[in-house]
């Protein structure tokens, strides 16, 4: 018997959405090869995907780098302090 769920083409888990997403939370950009390579993705969708995974990638080494400096202004301080 031919059902509903026989008719739909099995989805690999590497090419489910949900583990693109959990790939670029742990790997960030280093995931976007997972995006490219599923085949029921768009080329608009791909690139705009792309774009939004290295801004975010890009905001958050600005976010580190903003919350870092001033911890290394006082290391930086202390060294000198203890010289």
């Amino acid at each position: 018997m031919v059902t509903r769920e026989n008719l739909k083409p099995k989805v690999k888990i590497i090419d489910s959405f949900w583990a693109f997403l959990f790939s670029t939370a742990v790997f960030g950009p280093f995931a976007l090869p997972l995006l490219w390579r599923n085949p029921r993705y768009k080329k608009t969708t791909k690139i705009l995907g792309s774009v939004v995974v290295v801004l975010l990638t890009v905001l958050l080494i600005w976010i580190v780098k903003v919350y870092i400096d001033p911890f290394l202004a006082q290391y930086k301080a202390l060294l000198e302090q203890s010289q």
